[in-house]
């Protein structure tokens, strides 16, 4: 996790402002990167290429679409079954989300000064 020090402080990158304001790992960060730059993957596809287990890829995906950062479709398989296929949000969106995120809280903090009272 970044403190939010490092943030406030402004050494952050933008990676440390992502992990920091949805929580998120460095590997959910590299699962995020390597969606964008492949396109829609399946948890049995990106497992061999994180050197991850499946498991491991799949709660990294669910924290992902938990987060607004991927989304996930399922497919249906003619003989039956189904399986999900996994798209991240693109670069242009994810930054759309920061500055809105970074506007909220810019005004929440001018609103919490405003409101300050010493006595």
């Amino acid at each position: 996790m970044v403190e939010p020090q490092k943030i406030l402080s402004g050494q952050a990158t933008c990676r440390d402002i992502v992990k920091c304001l949805y929580g998120l790992s460095d590997f959910e960060i590299a699962i995020y990167r390597k969606l964008v730059a492949k396109g829609p993957l399946r948890a049995d596809d990106l497992a061999p290429v994180m050197k991850k287990d499946r498991s491991t890829v799949y709660r990294a995906l669910q924290r992902l679409v938990g987060a607004g950062l991927a989304f996930r479709e399922t497919k249906n398989i003619d003989r039956g079954g189904y399986y999900h296929l996994y798209t991240a949000v693109s670069p242009s969106r994810l930054r759309q989300k920061l500055k809105r995120c970074a506007d909220d809280w810019f005004n929440n903090m001018k609103s919490a000064i405003d409101d300050f009272d010493l006595v």
